[in-house]
């Protein structure tokens, strides 16, 4: 996932952090209530839509799960809160291994470069020297 991806992920879990901050937002059996209510995957899809945000990178599989987990194992707004703080985690998390692979990968490249020139500069002084003989 790009940093661009991860940086909309945590954005939108951002505003459903601030949507569910009032209780009062929060619902089950529907997406959404008529009362300005939301379940999980409600909240997900009007905050993507409402702020032109892409659902994907946030919650890659909404649905029967999420809605099951909202509906059924969900026992509080509370602790909504806190499965949206776990995957913001997570994002970040993602993305500190993202850079750190990438900074892993130009060490490696740099290393591969540095032992190509080591061993050209190596052959270029080797054959003079049996030319010479």
């Amino acid at each position: 996932m790009s940093q661009a991806d991860i940086d909309k992920a945590v954005q939108l879990l951002d505003l459903m952090l601030e949507f569910f901050a009032d209780d009062g937002h929060w619902t089950r059996g529907s997406y959404d209530d008529g009362k300005g209510g939301h379940c999980l995957v409600g909240a997900l899809l009007h905050l993507g839509r409402k702020h032109r945000l892409p659902t994907a990178p946030a919650m890659p599989r909404p649905g029967l799960p999420l809605v099951h987990f909202n509906d059924t194992r969900c026992g509080s707004a509370a602790e909504l809160r806190s499965v949206i703080l776990k995957a913001r985690r997570l994002a970040h998390d993602d993305a500190e291994r993202e850079r750190a692979a990438a900074a892993v990968r130009a060490w490696l490249l740099d290393q591969i470069r540095k032992r190509r020139s080591v061993s050209a500069a190596h052959i270029e002084e080797m054959v003079p020297e049996r030319l010479a003989a």
